[in-house]
């Protein structure tokens, strides 16, 4: 039995998610997708435009097998936690053979020379972004000196560390470092080390629109430009080219009545805590705000209007819109400092929530339940009675899913289930 892991958003589940689930099975004969999936939250620090079980619902209809819910802690945060969280689960389920992600280094590849021409495509890729995740977790003292200086200079974090990586290594691996999934593969690898785990990974070629691309096109489209459509009120029925049909309905289901839900839902939680801050030391202990944030916000946030306006007021050339909004996130959510130094590590990790799963791949849960060291978790209630209340990540994940419920209610003016009466998706 061969199983694969994915790790993703799918905000929302478009045609590229598709075609990545179903090369995963084709191109590395898996027996069973694994899918470790944000929940509510995304790492661009935003509420899901949908639902957690309206997107494990999508993953399922498109073939994933099962799909487990990527703790808020993680999903909320950068690249490198983001990835570290997933490939923790995965490895601790003690299943999963190999890890499958996107990268735009194999976009270009020449497939016409074969299976042989892309393996080898595949072996080159998997040498280089090992290298750089080599040095990102060794970090030698000549890689920290650039670092530095590149900081000094002015840089953005990522712009820096690439500096770094390029000089180091040479330029071709800044190239490497320059898109968005290219760098979470790097990251997958990273915590693949960090962890010594078994599990192997395995790129392929992504197939669509850059990550970042704003335009709706015929087959592939960004998930950036499907909300970006969705947000300017764009005709629902005209993403069916992009989109599946069995994805797209269930947008149209929740439709203006769970479903969009943006960043500026949350305006008004976020202006009611930065009220709330009177010195620097109340927003540093948020994680991911440095004093310089942290000044920032203080001198600003009498200008307070909106979630996405003051993202913008805060952003500069070294805290990106993309920090911004992640500190921003974490101050709405309540995650601190203090919370990732007790919960980036696998071990804190102990439960984890089953979204959903399809009927007949239920082998799986035996395969899991004889060698796993985690816990699924599939009803809340009966977790918390046994003593899930003392797991820290868990009760943040209760508590970012309880405001993204009241948030959409008020929207919407609809009554939905709560975290504890929510069924897991099963198809």
């Amino acid at each position: 039995m061969k199983i694969t892991g994915i790790i993703a958003e799918y905000n929302p589940f478009h045609n590229g998610h598709e075609y990545h689930l179903q090369q995963t099975r084709e191109r590395l004969r898996s027996d069973y997708i694994v899918v470790v999936m944000s929940g509510n939250y995304v790492q661009r620090g935003a509420p899901t435009i949908i639902d957690k079980y309206s997107r494990a619902e999508m993953a399922l209809k498109a073939g994933a097998d099962l799909v487990l819910e990527l703790p808020t802690c993680f999903a909320t945060a950068s690249a490198e936690y983001y990835a570290y969280g997933g490939v923790a689960i995965l490895d601790k389920l003690h299943i999963v053979d190999d890890l499958c992600f996107g990268t735009e280094s194999l976009d270009s590849v020449d497939v016409s020379g074969g299976n042989e021409g892309i393996k080898v495509a595949v072996q080159n890729i998997t040498g280089q972004f090992g290298k750089i995740a080599d040095l990102l977790v060794d970090e030698p003292e000549e890689f920290k000196n650039i670092l530095r200086a590149g900081l000094k200079e002015g840089l953005s974090h990522a712009a820096a560390r690439s500096k770094a990586v390029g000089e180091i290594l040479g330029e071709e691996y800044v190239t490497v470092m320059e898109t968005s999934n290219n760098i979470l593969g790097v990251e997958y690898m990273k915590a693949l080390r960090k962890l010594e785990s078994k599990i192997q990974p395995a790129p392929i070629a992504r197939r669509l629109n850059a990550h970042n691309d704003m335009s709706i096109m015929e087959g592939f489209s960004s998930a950036t430009a499907i909300r970006n459509a969705i947000y300017n009120k764009y005709d629902m029925n005209a993403l069916s080219s992009t989109i599946p049909q069995y994805s797209l309905d269930i947008l149209m289901d929740r439709y203006l009545d769970s479903f969009p839900i943006f960043r500026d839902d949350f305006s008004l939680i976020l202006g009611s805590e930065l009220l709330k801050a009177k010195e620097t030391t109340d927003l540093t202990k948020y994680f991911g705000i440095s004093e310089d944030l942290a000044n920032r916000i203080l001198n600003l946030k009498n200008d307070f209007q909106t979630f996405i306006q003051f993202r913008e007021d805060l952003a500069t050339k070294s805290i990106t819109n993309a920090t911004v909004s992640r500190a921003l996130m974490h101050i709405v959510l309540g995650i601190t400092d203090e919370d990732m130094r007790q919960l980036y590590d696998a071990d804190a990790i102990k439960h984890v929530q089953v979204l959903g799963f399809r009927k007949d791949s239920e082998e799986i849960f035996g395969e899991i339940k004889r060698n796993s060291d985690i816990q699924l978790v599939s009803k809340l209630a009966d977790v918390m009675r046994g003593g899930g209340q003392k797991d820290k990540m868990l009760l943040q994940n209760v508590n970012a899913d309880e405001m993204y419920r009241m948030v959409a209610m008020n929207k919407y003016k609809s009554n939905l289930k709560n975290p504890y009466t929510q069924e897991i998706v099963i198809v």
